[in-house]
C-alpha cells in the first residue's frame, strides 16, 4: 500500500472516531512503543500541544492548517554551532585540515592480481568535524530550522577532503561519498539523502520545489531514492503535497534519462494509478516510452491480459521502430495475444519485436512457426541489410532512448543465421595465428559453423559443448530471450525452470531447416575447419597452456562427430587417437579427449 492510500484510508477512519477514542488509540499506541523510541514518541505528541508557536518564517501558499512545533534548541546556539562549522569547513577548503595516507598493494586474487588500498591517518580529527556537522544539521531540520540545515546538509555533499599521500609525496581529493565507502565516515547516505530532500521541500517555495530537488538526484547516492519516501519523514507534515506531485510530473516529463524515467513512474503510480501511467504515457511519450510498458506491467499483475494487447498495440503503432524498447513491448504484448488467444497478432509482435531489437534471439524465434517463418524471413533478412554497426557492445538493461544499433560481433552472427557462410569464413580467416582467439570473431565462427554442419538431430558429448557455449554467447540463458521458442512457453515463469541450452538446440535445427546445404557444398568447410582445428591444438597444447586443453579437446570431439553426421565411419575415434598419439607425454590434455569419448 502505497503513503497516499494509506494516508487517505487513516484520515477517513481518524474523522470517524470520537475525542475518547483518540486518546485510547494514541494511550495504547504509547504502551508499546519501545524504550529506545519513548523520548522521541513524548516529543511527538508533545508538537501537537502548541498551536500559535512560529516554528520558522517560512510562508505556506495554501489552505492547509499547519501545526506548528515548538524548537528545542536556542538561537545563540545555533549561531555559535554555524560559526563552529563554517570555520572548520573554510580550514577544510583551504587545505590547513586533511587527511594523510599511506599506500599499499592488495593481492586478493593471487600475486600477479593486485588492488591498490590505502590506510588513512586523522590526525586532524576531520571525522568528527564532518559527523558534528551530519548531526547538527539533522537537529536543525528536526527543530525547524530547515534554511539551516539546508546550508550545512550542502556544505557536507559537496566537501572535498584533502589527503597527503605519504608514501610519493603526492595529494588526492576524497568526496563524501568516496568518505563513506573508504570506511571514514559511518554516515547512511540514503538517510541523508532523504533528510535534504525534506529539508528542501519545507524550504523551497512550491513554484521551485520539482526542479530544486531534481537537480539533487544528480548526487549518485540519491540514484535508488525514492522521493514518496520524504512524505513520512520529519516532525511536519508536508503541505502541498498534491500540487507538488502535479509539479512534479510535469517536470519530469521534460527531463530525459533513465534517473527522470524512473522518478516519473513512481510519482505517476503513487498519484495517478496504473491508469494515470497510461494517460501520461500518451502524453509523454517521445520522451519517455518506457511509461508504455510501465503500463502494460501493472495491468499484467492484476491479469487484465486485453488491456495490456490494448496498450501495447498502441504503443507499437506510435513508437519508433528504431527503439530497441519497442521490441521489449513487442514481446510483452506478444505475450498478452497469446493469453488472450490472439495467435495472428502474436505473431506478428514476435517480428516487431525482432524489427526493433535485433537480437539473434528474436531473430531464431521467427523460425519456431512456419507461418511467421514463410511471413517474414524476407523481411527480417532486409532488416539486417538495414541496421547501423555502432561499434559497442552492450548486455545492461535497455535504456529508453538506445536505438537499435549492433556491434560487429553481434553483425557477424546475424551474418550467419541469414546463411552467409563464405562471409564467415573469411572473417574466421583474418586471424591468421592459432592463439589468441580471445576477443576476435574466430572462435564464434568455428563454433557456429561446427553445430550448422553437424547433420543430426541428437547432440553427442563434443557437439553438445559447442551448443551449451554458443547459446551462453547468444543469451540464451535470459529467460525473456526464450519465450515463445518453444510451445506452451508463454512468459518467464513458465520457462524459469526449462533448459536454454535445450531451448537454443530445438530452434537452431528448425532455423537450419531454412538454409540447406548439400553435403558436397560442406565438405570443403569441414577440410577447413580441420585444418584450423588442428592448428589451434598444436599452437595450445605444444604451447603447454593447461587451461585451454578441454576447450581443444572439444574442438577435437565435435570435428569427429560432424565428420561422423556427415557419413564418415568412426571419425571421433580417428581424430581423437591421432591427438592422443601426437601427445603422449600430455597427459593432461589426453584425459581431456578421453573424457569426450564415446
Amino acid at each position: 500500500m502505497n503513503f497516499k492510500i494509506f494516508m487517505q484510508e487513516s484520515d477517513a477512519i481518524i474523522n470517524d472516531m470520537s475525542a475518547e477514542a483518540l486518546r485510547d488509540c494514541i494511550r495504547s499506541m504509547a504502551r508499546k512503543v519501545p524504550e529506545k523510541k519513548r523520548e522521541w514518541f513524548l516529543q511527538f505528541i508533545s508538537d501537537f500541544r502548541y498551536d500559535h508557536v512560529t516554528c520558522h518564517d517560512h510562508d505556506y501558499e495554501g489552505s492547509h492548517k499547519k501545526t506548528e512545533h515548538k524548537r528545542l534548541i536556542t538561537d545563540e546556539t545555533v549561531r555559535a554551532k554555524l560559526s563552529e562549522i563554517m570555520d572548520s569547513f573554510t580550514k577544510i577548503k583551504e587545505g590547513e585540515l586533511y587527511f594523510s595516507a599511506e599506500g599499499y598493494e592488495v593481492y586478493s586474487e593471487g600475486y600477479c592480481l593486485s588492488d591498490w588500498a590505502w590506510k588513512y591517518i586523522d590526525d586532524q580529527d576531520i571525522r568528527s568535524i564532518l559527523m558534528e556537522a551530519v548531526l547538527f544539521a539533522h537537529d536543525c531540520m528536526n527543530d525547524c530550522r530547515y534554511e539551516e540545515a539546508a546550508m550545512i546538509f550542502k556544505i557536507v555533499m559537496d566537501i572535498q577532503v584533502r589527503v597527503e599521500d605519504q608514501s610519493w609525496d603526492d595529494s588526492f581529493e576524497l568526496n563524501l561519498e568516496e568518505m563513506v565507502h573508504e570506511g571514514l565516515l559511518p554516515i547512511d547516505l540514503k538517510t541523508l539523502a532523504l533528510e535534504v530532500l525534506y529539508t528542501n521541500y519545507q524550504l523551497q517555495p512550491a513554484n521551485n520545489r520539482a526542479s530544486h530537488l531534481y537537480s539533487l538526484f544528480s548526487y549518485p547516492y540519491f540514484r535508488d531514492i525514492h522521493i514518496e519516501d520524504i512524505l513520512s519523514f520529519g516532525r511536519e507534515e508536508l503541505q502541498e503535497t498534491d500540487v507538488f506531485f502535479k509539479s512534479w510530473i510535469d517536470h519530469l516529463m521534460q527531463q530525459k534519462g533513465e534517473m527522470a524515467a524512473r522518478l516519473l513512474k513512481e510519482a505517476i503510480l503513487y498519484d495517478k494509478g496504473a491508469e494515470g501511467l497510461l494517460e501520461i504515457a500518451r502524453k509523454g511519450y517521445q520522451k519517455h516510452p518506457a511509461l508504455y510498458l510501465a503500463a502494460m506491467l501493472e495491468y499484467e499483475k492484476i491479469h487484465d491480459y486485453d488491456k495490456m494487447k490494448e496498450i501495447g498495440k498502441e504503443a507499437l503503432e506510435k513508437l519508433s521502430p528504431d527503439l530497441k524498447l519497442r521490441g521489449e513491448i513487442a514481446l510483452k504484448t506478444a505475450q498478452a495475444s497469446s493469453l488472450v488467444h490472439d495467435d495472428t497478432f502474436m505473431k506478428k509482435c514476435w517480428y516487431e519485436a525482432f524489427l526493433s531489437h535485433s537480437t539473434v534471439a528474436n531473430y531464431l524465434r521467427l523460425f519456431t512457426d512456419a507461418e511467421v517463418t514463410e511471413a517474414y524471413k524476407d523481411l527480417s533478412e532486409k532488416r539486417i541489410a538495414e541496421l547501423k554497426i555502432s561499434g559497442i557492445f552492450s548486455n545492461q538493461d535497455i535504456s529508453e532512448e538506445e536505438k537499435n544499433d549492433i556491434s560487429q560481433m553481434e553483425f557477424k552472427y546475424l551474418a550467419f543465421f541469414t546463411g552467409q557462410i563464405q562471409k564467415v569464413q573469411q572473417w574466421c580467416m583474418e586471424q591468421k595465428q592459432p592463439l589468441g582467439w580471445s576477443g576476435h570473431f574466430i572462435g564464434d565462427g568455428v563454433d557456429l559453423m561446427l553445430l550448422y554442419f553437424y547433420a543430426d538431430n541428437e547432440l553427442r558429448k563434443g557437439c553438445k559443448k559447442v551448443a551449451e557455449r554458443v547459446a551462453d554467447s547468444l543469451g540464451f540463458h535470459t529467460s525473456r530471450n526464450l519465450i515463445f521458442m518453444k510451445k506452451n512457453l508463454l512468459s518467464e515463469t513458465d520457462i524459469a525452470m526449462q533448459n536454454g541450452d535445450e531451448i537454443f538446440w530445438s530452434t537452431f535445427c528448425l532455423w537450419k531447416e531454412n538454409y540447406p546445404m548439400t553435403t558436397d557444398e560442406i565438405k570443403p568447410y569441414v577440410r577447413w575447419l580441420e585444418e584450423v582445428i588442428d592448428r589451434r591444438i598444436n599452437g595450445i597444447v605444444g604451447g603447454q597452456y593447461r587451461n585451454k586443453y578441454n576447450d581443444v579437446a572439444m574442438l577435437a570431439a565435435a570435428l569427429g562427430e560432424v565428420k561422423e553426421s556427415l557419413g564418415v565411419e568412426n571419425a571421433k575415434d580417428m581424430v581423437i587417437n591421432r591427438y592422443s598419439g601426437r601427445y603422449p607425454r600430455h597427459s593432461a590434455f589426453r584425459s581431456a579427449l578421453k573424457e569426450y569419448a564415446d
